[in-house]
């Protein structure tokens, strides 16, 4: 009975809720949500598997405000599609880098106002459709919108690799760079391995 109890307090406390954060606050960046800066907006952006570092099943997506612009944003309409990388890299084809049947979209809203009022903090999307992230494979977020006023700054840092692709609404490629949002993913994440672990040698005991 004993162990049975250890297991249930262990799997319901490593498989609730919880975020995974990457990245730092290196410098300020208008992508993606800055419609005074562009007409419109195609972003794409390259997570690690290794910066991940679990499976989760994403329910939200924060970014880290800056001191610099405004409160919020009011954009036509926003999509946020989420999907698993073919490559370590991203090249200047969109939709080419996503591995094929995985790109899902988890949010589409029109007249979609993100509001961030306080600096030097997180500003969240909620989505609509949950991704299930497995914890193996890199992963792509891309927003994109058509059009739309004012703006909001947030934080980027930088990489070693072409980690975002930039173009506008319509575009199908675009021109990559090294650097992209410091993120919050918030969700249910599933059992660590160390938690595998613990209940192999429990059980296991005499």
């Amino acid at each position: 009975m004993y162990k049975q109890f250890i297991l249930f307090f262990m799997l319901a406390f490593n498989a609730g809720g919880g975020s995974i954060e990457i990245g730092t606050d290196e410098f300020f960046s208008n992508n993606p949500f800055c419609a005074s800066c562009a007409d419109d907006m195609r972003y794409q952006t390259l997570y690690l598997e290794s910066e991940i570092g679990n499976s989760i099943e994403i329910q939200s997506i924060s970014l880290m405000r800056t001191p610099a612009g405004g409160t919020s944003v009011t954009l036509d309409t926003l999509a946020i599609y989420i999907g698993y990388s073919k490559g370590g890299e991203l090249g200047t084809n969109f939709d080419g880098n996503y591995q094929p049947g995985t790109k899902q979209l988890v949010f589409w809203e029109e007249n979609c106002t993100i509001n961030a009022p306080e600096p030097i903090q997180w500003f969240s999307i909620d989505l609509e459709n949950p991704f299930n992230y497995n914890g193996i494979g890199n992963l792509i977020i891309e927003y994109t919108w058509p059009d739309g006023h004012d703006e909001v700054f947030n934080y980027n840092w930088t990489g070693t690799l072409k980690r975002s692709l930039t173009g506008g609404w319509a575009s199908s490629t675009g021109f990559t760079t090294q650097d992209c949002p410091h993120i919050l993913l918030s969700g249910n994440l599933s059992l660590q391995s160390e938690t595998f672990g613990f209940i192999k040698s429990l059980f296991g005991r005499e």
